[in-house]
């Protein structure tokens, strides 16, 4: 089952994710992930010690899931340049690109190819945007646009996986108030 990305959940300590009610917690996962079927996993794999081993276990645990529960959550992401809530996680997540509309109308180009991307590959393009700038992301979809189906789908669990971290991130701290930054995760190639 799947729900629509949704605003920054209220942060709280691993302690605290680890003594949350299930329910609850698989709540506010469900609207990190935009998967309750993630979620629920995620929050079944508690205790956590650390944000690396929580999204480490994310991590494995997305790979285990069948693909249309993974496809239902990449097309759960907004379009890149598309119309999103103010103050929601993708507007934030989009800032630069959106901030940046590119001396050369890369975000105009981005808004034109991305139906183009979803009609040949039948999902949404998703991209960590976080911290790219619309050249940046126009190049990353130019260059997957010319994908094999099977050799996109990789790309895309990289990206979501890379999001889905980058939000654990933010939603959970290490119990002196550390956060900690994505090993790793910042740079997700094409």
């Amino acid at each position: 089952m799947t729900s629509s990305v949704t605003s920054t959940p209220v942060g709280v300590t691993v302690t605290q994710f680890n003594a949350m009610e299930a329910s609850e917690l698989a709540d506010q996962l469900t609207g990190l992930f935009a998967s309750r079927d993630l979620a629920t996993a995620v929050a079944a794999a508690r205790p956590i010690a650390t944000i690396d081993a929580l999204c480490g276990a994310a991590s494995v645990l997305l790979h285990e899931q069948d693909d249309e529960t993974v496809l239902e959550s990449v097309n759960a992401h907004p379009p890149i340049g598309g119309t999103v809530e103010s103050g929601s996680r993708a507007a934030a997540e989009q800032a630069t690109a959106a901030e940046d509309q590119g001396e050369n109308g890369e975000m105009t180009s981005i808004r034109n190819l991305q139906p183009t991307y979803r009609e040949k590959f039948g999902w949404n393009f998703l991209v960590r945007a976080a911290g790219k700038d619309s050249r940046q992301i126009l190049d990353n979809l130019v260059v997957r646009l010319a994908h094999e189906p099977e050799e996109e789908w990789p790309f895309v669990l990289r990206h979501l996986d890379a999001i889905n971290q980058l939000r654990l991130r933010g939603f959970v701290t290490e119990d002196d108030g550390t956060v900690r930054e994505a090993s790793g995760v910042s740079e997700v190639t094409t």
